[in-house]
């Protein structure tokens, strides 16, 4: 059934033979691209704002400290997507070399690289974030072969502090290139898809970059203060300053979204107006409940009100768009590969075991890492600000 708002004209019915062999074609991705597009995606806006905030001079002494150790535990939880989506890790090296020669898929490869280096950079700064002299006091305590591991462990950030040496500035420009690319890594992998014209679209990078925008700017306000006050048992300052963001970032996935659909329905080929079709279609209202709904309007709801001052407010707009980012991704995912044979595919969706499992382990891991990295703090209220102010 056709959206007269979306796909006016009339609609090429598929063939009934390629109904029948998309029955027994297997999906090239699952919920499983999603799960680690999601948390990638959400730990490269968090270090895109840290590194602005940081680069500004901004003494954000709670997002100073705790949006870094954040950012590794959804990059862990990420990679286990990763390794459970190619089932060989030996895959992703092999990946990496085909990427040199192969430059449709070069993506692989500067993800092979960029990433881990994103998580080692990550869990460096958790520790550079703490105050060195405090971070010390802490490692002295402990005796022989702990402090060795403990020093390992931190990467020896009690002898050095990058906030205070001539690197700071490159170390931001890095965090904020990594940052980026971070959750424009999965957009441009669908990009360059063969077979698959629906994710052939520059709406694509916008949408995932946005949406790990808003969550990001929200888990800034809802989440990191939650992690501050379960470390150091006092409430922090409320965090209002990235309501601007993430009312831009959700209106810019609104507008894109319907915009991508109404584009595709009028100057789409006959593949795009298809997946047009099954958005607006036997997709539309799962669609809409979660994404424009849950994921989007309400959110937008609560942080345009006065009440979006609130804590409680900001609270329930992360989890609204935090659902509605990561069902934006179900749907292009599973929607792009319904289309791709034919119609068919949509009937045969459904959640495996594998797919359960591996979310619920990676889910599992954020909250272990997290629990680890909160532990290894400090327990004082606060931390020195992004400068320290030099004695005139």
């Amino acid at each position: 059934m056709s959206n007269p708002l979306t796909t006016p004209q009339f609609v090429p019915p598929l063939r009934h033979l390629n109904e029948l062999y998309n029955v027994v074609h297997d999906r090239p991705f699952s919920i499983l691209f999603a799960n680690y597009s999601w948390a990638l995606g959400v730990a490269g806006g968090l270090a895109l704002i840290w590194a602005i905030n940081a680069w500004r001079g901004r003494p954000d002494t709670v997002e100073h400290r705790f949006t870094m150790p954040l950012i590794v535990a959804l990059i862990l939880a990420g990679f286990v997507n990763v390794l459970a989506e190619v089932k060989q890790p030996g895959r992703l090296i092999f990946g990496y070399f085909l990427g040199w020669s192969n430059w449709d898929t070069a993506i692989i490869k500067y993800g092979i690289i960029l990433l881990p280096v994103f998580l080692v950079l990550a869990w460096w700064l958790s520790f550079q974030c703490i105050p060195r002299a405090r971070l010390g006091a802490e490692v002295e305590k402990l005796s022989g072969i702990w402090r060795r591991l403990a020093d390992i462990f931190s990467l020896w950030s009690r002898h050095y502090s990058v906030f205070e040496s001539k690197w700071l500035k490159p170390v931001l420009v890095a965090t904020a290139f990594l940052g980026l690319f971070a959750p424009l890594y999965s957009a441009v992998f669908l990009m360059n898809e063969h077979g698959i014209p629906v994710w052939n679209s520059a709406a694509v990078p916008i949408l995932f970059l946005a949406s790990t925008l808003a969550v990001a700017a929200l888990a800034e306000m809802a989440v990191v203060p939650a992690l501050a006050w379960a470390v150091t048992a006092s409430r922090p300052t409320a965090q209002t300053g990235h309501r601007q963001t993430a009312a831009v970032a959700l209106g810019v996935c609104l507008v894109t979204w319907y915009g991508w659909m109404w584009w595709l329905g009028r100057f789409g080929t006959i593949e795009e107006l298809r997946a047009a079709n099954l958005f607006m279609g036997p997709y539309a209202a799962p669609i809409t409940l979660n994404l424009t709904i849950i994921g989007l309007l309400i959110p937008l709801a609560l942080l345009l009100l006065p009440t979006g001052r609130s804590y409680w407010a900001q609270l329930l707009a992360f989890l609204g768009a935090t659902w509605g980012s990561y069902a934006m991704r179900i749907g292009i995912v599973i929607g792009g590969e319904a289309i791709n044979r034919s119609g068919a595919g949509y009937y045969t969706f459904q959640l495996n075991f594998t797919e359960l499992w591996y979310t619920g382990v990676s889910v599992l891991l954020l909250l272990g890492a997290l629990a680890a990295l909160l532990a290894a703090m400090p327990r004082e209220a606060q931390s020195a600000p992004f400068f320290t102010p030099k004695k005139v």
